[in-house]
C-alpha cells in the first residue's frame, strides 16, 4: 500500500474544502489544552478537524505556536536537543548513547522477530521543559527518523525498529542523534 499517494490524497480532498461554518468550531484554548495538558481531542473535535479548513488552520498554528514555546523553553535551559556521533561512539557500552539531556538504549531483540527496540531516555532537565503531551521525535542528521512518541511519566519513549536493513548502531557512529518536538 502506497501511504504516501494516499495521504497526498487526502491532502488534496480537503485541501479543496470549502469553510461552511455547519459543523462548528474548534476553540483555541480547547487545542492548547489538548496539545499541551489534556484532556485529548475527543471523536466530534477529530471529524471537525477532518471537515473544517479553518479547524485544521487553528490546529496547525496553534501547535506551531506550543512547539515555539516548548523549543525556547528548552533554549532558555540550554537543554542539548543534539547528541553527537563521537559522543555516541566514546561510550564504553555501545548500545548506549549517552547525551547531556537524553539517552538512547538500543536493544537487540531479533529473538522477537525486530531487530531493535529503542529506548529514550529523557533526562529531568528535559522532562520539566515539555507539556505532558509533548510528541517528541528522534532523528538522525541523515534524515532517518527512529522513533516519535510521547514520554511516559518516567521520561521515557520507547519503540520497535522493523527494518533488518538498517543497523541503527552503525548509523549513530556516522549521524548525530536529535530529540526534539514535533
Amino acid at each position: 500500500m502506497n501511504t504516501d499517494g494516499m495521504a497526498r490524497l487526502l491532502g488534496e480532498i480537503l485541501d479543496s474544502q470549502l469553510e461552511t461554518g455547519q459543523y462548528g468550531v474548534l476553540d483555541e484554548e480547547r487545542i492548547r489544552a489538548a496539545l499541551t495538558s489534556g484532556p485529548l481531542l475527543d471523536e466530534h473535535e477529530h471529524s471537525l478537524l477532518l471537515l473544517s479548513p479553518v479547524a485544521r488552520y487553528d490546529y496547525e498554528r496553534i501547535r506551531a505556536e506550543v512547539k515555539q514555546e516548548i523549543l525556547d523553553r528548552l533554549h532558555e535551559q540550554q537543554v542539548e536537543l543534539e547528541m553527537l556521533p563521537l559522543a555516541a561512539a566514546s561510550d564504553a557500552d555501545k548500545n548506549i548513547l549517552r547525551g547531556r539531556a537524553f539517552t538512547v538504549t538500543l536493544l537487540r531483540q531479533e529473538h522477537l522477530g525486530i531487530p531493535w527496540i529503542i529506548l529514550v531516555q529523557l533526562g529531568p532537565e528535559y522532562l520539566a521543559a515539555i507539556s505532558p503531551l509533548t510528541v517528541l521525535r528522534l532523528v538522525d542528521s541523515g534524515g532517518l527518523e527512529w522513533l516519535r512518541g510521547k514520554p511516559d511519566r518516567n521520561g521515557e519513549i520507547t519503540a520497535p525498529w522493523s527494518d533488518p536493513e538498517t543497523d541503527l548502531l552503525a548509523r549513530s557512529r556516522r549521524f548525530s542523534l536529535t530529540l526534539e518536538p514535533v
